[in-house]
């Protein structure tokens, strides 16, 4: 490779001395730890953690199938094999402990600023300009979503690798050394399966050509192939991801929503305030609303200021050039199912940087043409920054549980009807029957008045599972009839609805009606081929039909498609004990209490087998456990008079 025809107009700056550098690594982590270690603390919340950590048996090892599963399935949506195996090295240290998994985005993120900082101090030239950008991009309040869930660790681990690409690729412009160069690619190759949405790098790395005054040529271009390359094949696999998603609206709506979507983000960069987990969008989009017209006027008279300003003011031109380029992908994912939203604060972390390092570099400029504004520069960008390390830390707290997140997000959005789901999801979790009921009710009226209907009689996924919610928790509460009825209303809105098709089955199977509840279950594996809770309720439906064997095969079958799941270990070692294979079910049981220490039946049934087979060590051990998590147990503490007694009596024998 050679660039000597194409020198650049700014040198590559060496770094500072090795004792100034970790001063400044250490002034960032102490920052950054101020803000967010109120987070450490923090549970998973039932916003993707369960489906992405806490319930997914394909992080739990580190081996070759759990390597190939991560690198051949989506989340379901998108495909982030690294992001994955990050969750796999977090298991691997703390198990399914929280504070693992967002100490590990907590250390992303306060990386990714010394990277923000680094890039910005390449761009621009100036260490003012650089230690402004870091120090914000650390604590901005909108990138709180991106550091404090631990789900949006593809967000923060994506960045990473994004930043440390570019970085690179400057640095090959300014040495000509072919490992900076592939170093690059493999970089970009590392975010892209961190997360797709970075695909827009040649894009990006052509921008800062530009920007730095590069002269044109077919080098220029040539040496961009193979990160389009990385992107043109990523891209295939993301659209085969979100297939669905992108499916859900209309060519016209896509159209419409980025504008609301890309301002919004504008806005909340430079007042990050009212900020929530997901902001719903009522109504249709169209250009006769005054919140669509608007934010469509206003992107395109920014892209005429791209165009005006490139000569006099090429920072504020690539800063908005930056911060488009890169929220593009984001803005076609605005609704799914019958749901429309139109931001996510996460989708701004990477956009955020091209406007912070426009704003940092006009006062910049400004300031070296008067001591005073310098002064009044500086002292502004402190407080900026202590305003948003507040907002931030506050942010950081609404986080910090399930509860404490939708409630914050009805807040403000009192009909988020996905947010009242959730809510009663929570509730029903907590055995706070009532209140879940009043939720999902609450939350079945706000989308029968908000969700999206195209066609009269269409799927409507939204109602679908909120009535198949409420029927589980009026099943749980005895209320057969509701629950019936409930279920019955979720299939007809969706009939591939696989949870109401197991509820129904559940219903059944308590009736005494086992050919239906065999045939709901059946449907419900149909629809969901890989829903392992619906194996488990057939095989216990075999069980007590007395088909014991047929039982313990879809028992196998269960735990061959989730080795980590303790119920149905506990149900396998059930059926075992009723054949009198004790020995399998004593393995089956051991392999539920270390899947679930506090798994107080699988103890109680472990520790009796024990006694049976004259382990009364391990058995006294086994009730023991039970009373650690339940002292109140009367089958242990009867079972631990018993076993005392009689050795009593045996030593007075003898």
């Amino acid at each position: 490779m050679n660039d000597h025809e194409y020198p650049m107009t700014m040198g590559f700056l060496r770094p500072p001395s090795r004792f100034v550098l970790l001063w400044i690594i250490g002034g960032f982590f102490a920052l950054t730890l101020v803000v967010y270690a109120a987070s450490f603390s923090g549970h998973f919340v039932r916003w993707d953690d369960g489906m992405l950590i806490y319930e997914n048996p394909f992080i739990r090892g580190i081996n070759l199938g759990t390597l190939k599963k991560i690198f051949t399935t989506y989340d379901p949506e998108l495909y982030i094999p690294l992001t994955f195996f990050s969750y796999q090295i977090d298991y691997l240290i703390g198990g399914i402990y929280p504070g693992i998994y967002h100490l590990q985005n907590f250390l992303w993120h306060t990386g990714n600023a010394l990277l923000v900082a680094w890039l910005c101090l390449l761009l621009s030239r100036r260490r003012w300009v650089a230690v402004v950008c870091g120090i914000l991009f650390a604590v901005h309040p909108l990138h709180t979503e991106a550091v404090v869930w631990a789900s949006a660790r593809k967000d923060v681990l994506s960045t990473f690798f994004f930043l440390l690409s570019i970085i690179a690729y400057l640095s090959y412009r300014a040495h000509r050394q072919r490992g900076s160069y592939y170093g690059s690619i493999v970089a970009f190759l590392l975010a892209l399966l961190a997360k797709v949405s970075v695909l827009t790098l040649p894009v990006v790395l052509l921008l800062i050509d530009v920007f730095q005054r590069r002269k044109w040529s077919v080098w220029m271009f040539v040496e961009k192939l193979p990160y389009v390359a990385l992107s043109c094949v990523f891209g295939v696999i993301a659209w085969i991801g979100k297939a669905g998603v992108l499916g859900s609206s209309l060519l016209t709506e896509k159209v419409l929503m980025a504008p609301v979507s890309a301002v919004f983000y504008l806005e909340k960069i430079f007042l990050p305030v009212r900020l929530s987990v997901l902001y719903p969008f009522e109504g249709t989009p169209t250009l006769a609303r005054m919140d669509i017209l608007i934010p469509f006027i206003i992107c395109i008279l920014l892209a005429v200021a791209m165009v005006l300003t490139w000569r006099k003011r090429p920072e504020v031109s690539f800063g908005l050039a930056f911060f488009f380029v890169t929220v593009s992908p984001t803005l076609l994912n605005f609704a799914k199912g019958d749901f429309f939203y139109f931001a996510s604060d996460r989708y701004a972390y990477v956009p955020s940087i091209g406007v912070l390092l426009m704003v940092a570099m006009l006062l910049a400029l400004t300031s070296e043409r008067s001591e005073a504004w310098a002064k009044w520069s500086t002292i502004g960008a402190v407080i900026v920054s202590i305003i948003f390390s507040g907002l931030a830390l506050r942010q950081s707290l609404v986080w910090h549980d399930s509860t404490s997140l939708f409630t914050h997000t009805l807040s403000l959005y009192p009909d988020a009807y996905v947010a009242l789901n959730n809510l009663g999801n929570v509730y029903r979790q907590q055995g706070e029957t009532q209140q879940a009921m009043e939720s999902y009710e609450k939350a079945l009226s706000a989308s029968e008045r908000y969700s999206l209907h195209r066609v009269p009689g269409s799927v409507d996924t939204a109602r679908s599972k909120i009535l198949s919610n409420l029927g589980s928790v009026y099943r749980e509460s005895g209320e057969t009839q509701k629950a019936t009825d409930a279920y019955k209303r979720a299939l007809v809105l969706n009939p591939g609805n696989e949870y109401a098709h197991l509820g129904a089955g559940i219903l059944a199977g308590q009736a005494g009606l086992y050919q239906t509840a065999e045939a709901e279950y059946r449907a419900a594996l149909q629809i969901a081929p890989g829903f392992s809770t619906a194996l488990i309720n057939l095989g216990a439906l075999y069980v007590g039909m007395g088909r014991i064997e047929d039982g313990i095969r879809e028992y196998e079958r269960a735990i061959d498609m989730n080795p980590f799941y303790p119920q149905a270990f506990y149900n396998y070692g059930v059926a075992l004990n009723k054949v009198d294979r004790n020995r399998e079910a004593i393995v089956a049981y051991r392999k539920a209490v270390a899947l679930a220490p506090n798994f107080v039946a699988a103890r109680l049934n472990l520790a009796i087998l024990l006694y049976e087979r004259q382990d009364r060590e391990e058995s006294i051990r086994q009730f023991s456990e039970v009373l650690r998590y339940d002292p109140t147990n009367r089958m242990a503490l009867s079972a631990l008079r018993q076993i005392e007694a009689q050795s009593t009596s045996s030593s007075r024998t003898r």
